[in-house]
């Protein structure tokens, strides 16, 4: 009797078995705590840079092979992030880079839930469907970077067929997506990230096929087509809205001045913090803005000399006996004593008061204090708006929570500045902050 040897199943056997399997074996899609762990933890991990918005819509009727353009390593975190947590996204990473090393191993491995595929070689390909048909017969989707590597300049290599081929064999549609921001957030062979709002566009899904090579070529397409589509403008928030059309014009230069002013007489808030929370909103202005805070904050402190020296000072909210005791030390050699109050954190209200008490000369006393408040607010201006260029846009996209914290900042540094004056002082120590 002759050997039959038997034959090898062509793609359209292996496709309708695929198909079975899923039929036969797949579970109901469904939401685990790891999928939503895992979604709100790159979605926290990427919000500072920018954040993810998707355009179109994930539908539910997975799973897929969800196939995109890969331009960093940023793209799988905005996938995770961006991806309903019914999909229950799995993806692959090159072995010989994420599964080499421990550290990489376990980013690879425990917070993004990829499976190690070997670039090339023989049977790489079916080792990766071996390897991933239990996840798809679960209902998970599986996302698949087609080009191989990521791209340096933008542009959009060949997809392998090894997407396709995974969707013919496992019976499931693929989904392109694009991702638009991912390259500017993260390129090949940088450091840190950087701010860039990140868009994921879905687009239509595209049935299995034996025509492998059509399938990529239509997922290709879609994705350049998508890429091709004009960004949206930065995201704002509306409490920086708010507050930049309040400080537009000449408006804007009132409230800086009046903030200089009050500060100089009774208000407790420094001015320096008026670039901070205000300035910001309109960085093409802050030197003019400045300009008024310090043209306000001496006119303050002519308004606390004269009240003073008629017997009429104003009230001094968070000072202290001591911060009084050390300006009148300062001043008592004369007006020439304000440029004290730069490195000292004692209020400029409290110099304003002492000289008025002294009945220093007004214009020497107005010399002193605009050389020294020009300097501080210069100072002060400067780091802000060094500072603003590279935060700028994510101080823009969350005013709120930056208003919240530069304010905690504020208060303890106050707090602490007061708690340094209340210390007992002892002969010859320095009398400035620690």
């Amino acid at each position: 009797m002759p050997l039959q040897i038997p034959s090898v199943p062509g793609s359209a056997e292996i496709a309708s078995a695929g198909r079975r399997l899923r039929s036969i074996v797949r579970t109901p899609q469904k939401v685990t705590w790891r999928a939503v762990l895992r979604q709100r933890f790159w979605s926290a991990v990427i919000a500072p840079f920018g954040g993810v918005r998707v355009e179109g819509e994930f539908e539910a009727d997975g799973p897929y092979v969800v196939v995109a353009n890969h331009g960093s390593h940023a793209d799988t975190i905005a996938m995770m992030s961006a991806s309903p947590t019914l999909m229950r996204v799995v993806t692959v990473a090159a072995q010989d880079y994420w599964f080499t090393r421990r550290s990489r191993r376990l980013v690879a491995r425990g917070l993004l839930g990829a499976y190690p595929v070997r670039r090339d070689g023989e049977g790489a390909y079916e080792e990766l469907r071996g390897t991933l048909a239990n996840r798809v017969a679960e209902s998970m989707s599986i996302l698949i970077f087609p080009e191989g590597t990521r791209s340096t300049d933008g542009s959009m290599s060949r997809f392998h067929s090894g997407a396709a081929r995974l969707a013919r064999d496992f019976g499931i549609p693929v989904l392109p997506v694009a991702l638009v921001g991912t390259r500017e957030m993260m390129p090949k062979k940088s450091g840190l990230p950087r701010y860039s709002p990140v868009e994921v566009r879905v687009g239509e899904p595209i049935a299995p096929s034996d025509d492998v090579e059509g399938v990529s070529d239509r997922a290709r397409e879609q994705i350049v087509e998508m890429l091709q589509r004009p960004r949206r403008p930065e995201p704002v928030s509306d409490v920086f809205t708010v507050l930049r059309t309040a400080m537009e014009g000449c408006r804007g230069d009132a409230v800086m001045f009046v903030w200089g002013m009050a500060e100089a007489i009774s208000f407790p808030i420094m001015a320096e913090m008026s670039q901070v929370w205000l300035g910001l909103t309109h960085p093409e202005r802050m030197w003019r803005r400045a300009a008024m805070v310090v043209a306000g904050s001496v006119t303050g402190v002519a308004v606390t000399h004269l009240l003073t020296r008629g017997g009429h000072q104003p009230p001094a909210p968070w000072t202290t006996p001591e911060m009084r005791t050390a300006t009148s030390r300062y001043l008592r050699r004369g007006p020439h004593g304000y440029w004290k109050q730069a490195l000292t954190g004692i209020p400029v209200k409290l110099f304003a008061a002492e000289s008025g008490r002294r009945d220093l000369l007004l214009p020497s006393v107005v010399i002193h204090a605009a050389g020294e408040r020009a300097v501080r607010m210069a100072a002060s201006t400067a780091i802000v708006r060094t500072l603003g260029k590279p935060l700028g846009p994510i101080t823009r996209q969350h005013y709120g929570p930056y208003l919240a914290a530069t304010g905690v900042v504020f208060a303890t540094a106050l707090r602490g500045v007061i708690r340094h004056w209340q210390r007992p002082r002892r002969p010859g120590r320095p009398c400035s902050p620690a």
